[in-house]
């Protein structure tokens, strides 16, 4: 049993798909024994003008105070926000000058149009077609990751959990150059590749990113992970948590990192 259990990445009501209040989420979280949490309600920036959809944001920040204050040493709490780049780095910009998070997950949900990967029609018939999606998709990632303003890669190939979900199976290694150079530039810039543990949830059936991809930021010189379950119900608080810990360990990470202030702290895989 490990003694740091941290969940970097959680979901309340305060988000479109989200399910539970962030009180909930945290009731779970301290009944399962976790040790701190990090809630990152959906920020998508293309969606940012919309009615209503900032308060959202600003009603998650007042939540975890106040989950913060009730669960007063008993439980460490991360402010934190998951931004849906999706090409529009300068509302991103804005949001992040506006608010002030502990923790900025940096992914890619939607095309720069506005269409969901989560549900592109991803077809084993149509090779070249899934093809032309995730060159797009890796494309915006490494814009993202050139822009750097986010302290962790969320579910680097979120694609392929929702192409299991299909029965299509994506295939990667046309895709493994533009991998390549995310994670590099993740080194260089300092960022930390976060292990999703959602995809154990899936008929994907591993998490993400796959185990190679962990492999080559470590050997690239990668050094901060975030672990994080990806829950959008009280269900899955923590799920995978000691899982990616083990896979961590296996890899030859000895630490991994929950953010303070944009800072990460460095816990050991105890």
């Amino acid at each position: 049993m490990y003694h740091n259990l941290f969940d970097s990445h959680i979901h309340s009501d305060n988000s479109h798909d989200g399910h539970h209040s962030v009180m909930y989420m945290a009731e779970r979280a301290q009944s399962m024994g976790l040790t701190g949490i990090a809630i990152t309600d959906h920020a998508d920036c293309h969606k940012l003008g919309q009615p209503g959809y900032m308060n959202r944001i600003l009603q998650s920040i007042y939540d975890v105070a106040k989950a913060k204050a009730a669960f007063r040493h008993r439980m460490t709490f991360g402010v934190g926000i998951e931004i849906g780049v999706d090409g529009h780095s300068a509302a991103a910009d804005k949001l992040l000058k506006t608010y002030s998070f502990d923790f900025v997950l940096g992914a890619i949900h939607h095309t720069k149009e506005g269409n969901e990967y989560c549900v592109a029609p991803y077809d084993t018939n149509t090779p070249e077609q899934n093809k032309a999606l995730l060159d797009g998709y890796f494309e915006t990632m490494m814009e993202m990751v050139e822009w750097g303003g986010f302290d962790s890669l969320a579910h680097l190939n979120y694609p392929w959990r929702s192409a299991s979900r299909l029965n299509v199976t994506l295939d990667m290694e046309p895709h493994k150059e533009q991998i390549d150079v995310i994670l590099k530039g993740l080194v260089e810039k300092g960022k930390a590749l976060e292990v999703n543990t959602s995809g154990l949830r899936s008929p994907l059936g591993e998490m993400l990113p796959s185990l190679w991809i962990l492999r080559r930021f470590r050997e690239l010189g990668g050094e901060y992970i975030t672990i994080g379950s990806d829950a959008h119900v009280i269900d899955h608080v923590g799920y995978g948590i000691p899982e990616a810990m083990d896979l961590l360990r296996h890899i030859g990470f000895e630490y991994f990192a929950f953010y303070r202030a944009r800072q990460p702290i460095m816990l050991r895989i105890v």
